[in-house]
């Protein structure tokens, strides 16, 4: 499939930029370091995905972020600053994380054409990346050992926490789009030299966009991930814990692998995805080196927005699940029974609770009034409760503290939180790497939204791993959560062809 798309642009205000150039050069040398300086404009893109898939290369970080619920498409590549914490490094990440942000956000020089709307005046700067489910190596990473039972492959990690601050950025929202493009500056750059490279990558992407997806692949083996146990034999031992009171909820998951007979193409699995999951946040984020994380996820972990000393939060409760139906009374009448289902609600009623003791631990100010209902995605209908809450903090990197603190939440995790994630370390088939992890991105106006990278799996090359989870109570029925699970991959199976 070819497909073709074509940008319009305002025109560069070439003496405005190199005034702010000249400005950062300038700052460069009386700080004596390089400063990352950053230029907006307007820009006309009716397709992010095309842009991204059609302008990045597979060495570059890419970045892709859709949330149809806030009007917001972000798509985003290469990099001028990045950390990466590999997966057997104990350091504090989210520590890491924030002293990223400080570091490179502090004296950056952040400018705009004048032709950008009042309310679009200043574009913040971006930082993108993920954590890892797990906060080390604890577990041995084995996702993409397919030799058992595919073929040899080696082992390869995702790091347990990736950040990256992109070379080029698209902005879309509904009335508005704009480029940024950010570059560092060093002491002893000449203006017109930086000027003519930050200009290239702009022409670069103003030519017409043409993007050629492989030709169309056929799945040749699907095969279930296992340890010493089946995952149904998992669920009884978990089961047989919780009835001796070890824990009251845990979270397991399963993995299917997926191969095919030639390349996978991320951006084409992504699409498919967003159209058939268009309530859901879309979301791609590639390392560079040939491996791609991606998914729709229907749930925020934190989303938060600094708003003078305080800080604005959101964090969804989602939990018990149930089919859709195949008629409009059906569908009523499944939901209706979720909502009265005593198992559904005790397991959604520990998020709740989870979700709640976290940030007020924090010092958090939750707002009661909070009501549960139902989220219907195409394929399946989970209990949904939105919980909102403030936080009086000047530093909005704040948001990063509260999000360690939640993550995992019971809706992933389990509870209390740190025997359930002991048991599913110790009986898992394989490491979840980024998956039930925060996804999502930052800027420097302190705002932020990190999803849970839940509905997604790995792909790298004609390999895909994809997972779906269950969550495990007092009262679960072994063949209900299998068939839980079973609901959940189909639309990562359908996705990459296999169904």
């Amino acid at each position: 499939m070819q497909v073709r798309q074509s940008v319009t642009y305002s025109s560069i205000d070439s003496k405005s930029l190199h005034d702010w150039i000249a400005k950062a050069i300038a700052k460069a040398q009386i700080t004596g370091s390089p400063i990352l300086f950053s230029y907006s404009q307007n820009w006309e893109c009716n397709n992010p995905l095309l842009l991204l898939a059609s302008k990045s290369d597979s060495q570059q970080p890419k970045f892709y972020w859709e949330q149809p619920n806030s009007d917001l498409i972000l798509a985003a590549a290469g990099s001028v600053a990045q950390i990466s914490v590999p997966n057997r490094d104990l350091s504090d990440r989210f520590a890491c994380a924030k002293k990223f942000i400080k570091t490179h956000l502090a004296n950056a020089i952040v400018a705009n054409n004048s032709d950008l709307e009042l309310a679009e005046s200043v574009i913040p700067i971006h930082v993108f990346g993920a954590f890892s489910f797990y906060h080390n190596d604890s577990n041995v990473s084995d996702w993409l050992d397919l030799a058992q039972p595919i073929t040899d492959q080696p082992e390869i990690e995702f790091p347990t926490l990736l950040f990256f601050i992109p070379r080029w950025m698209v902005r879309h929202r509904t009335q508005s789009c704009t480029l940024t493009l950010n570059h560092y500056v060093q002491p002893w750059d000449n203006a017109d030299e930086v000027m003519k490279r930050i200009q290239d990558i702009r022409s670069h992407l103003l030519e017409s966009s043409h993007y050629e997806t492989p030709t169309v692949h056929e799945v040749s083996k699907i095969v279930e991930v296992q340890g010493q146990l089946i995952w149904t034999e998992i669920v009884e031992q978990a089961l047989n814990l919780i009835h001796q009171g070890h824990f009251e909820k845990v979270v397991l998951a399963r993995a299917l692998d997926v191969l095919a007979d030639r390349n996978f193409d991320p951006f084409q699995v992504l699409h498919v995805l967003r159209c058939e999951y268009p309530e859901c946040i879309s979301f791609l984020l590639d390392c560079g080196v040939g491996k791609t994380f991606l998914g729709a996820t229907p749930e925020v972990v934190l989303q938060f927005r600094a708003q003078g000393d305080r800080l604005w939060l959101r964090s969804d409760a989602l939990a018990g699940s149930i089919e859709r139906g195949k008629s409009v009374l059906e569908d009523q009448m499944l939901g209706e029974h979720l909502l009265n289902s005593e198992k559904d609600m005790r397991e959604h009623q520990f998020v709740i609770r989870s979700i709640c003791d976290r940030l007020q631990s924090m010092g958090a100010e939750i707002d009661p009034q909070v009501s549960t209902g139902l989220l219907k995605l195409s394929n399946v209908q989970h209990l949904h409760t939105p919980i909102t809450a403030q936080i009086s903090d000047s530093d909005w990197l704040i948001a990063l503290d509260i999000l360690q603190q939640l993550h995992p939440t019971a809706a992933v995790g389990g509870e209390p939180r740190d025997r359930a994630v002991c048991f599913m370390q110790q009986w898992e088939a394989c490491d979840r790497g980024w998956y039930a992890a925060p996804i999502g991105w930052l800027n420097g106006n302190g705002e932020g939204t990190f999803g849970v990278g839940i509905r997604a799996g790995y792909i790298q090359g004609d390999r895909a791993r994809i997972f779906a989870g269950a969550g495990i109570v007092a009262n679960s029925q072994v063949e209900n959560e299998q068939s839980e699970t079973t609901i959940k991959f189909a639309a990562l199976l359908k996705a990459l062809g296999a169904i």
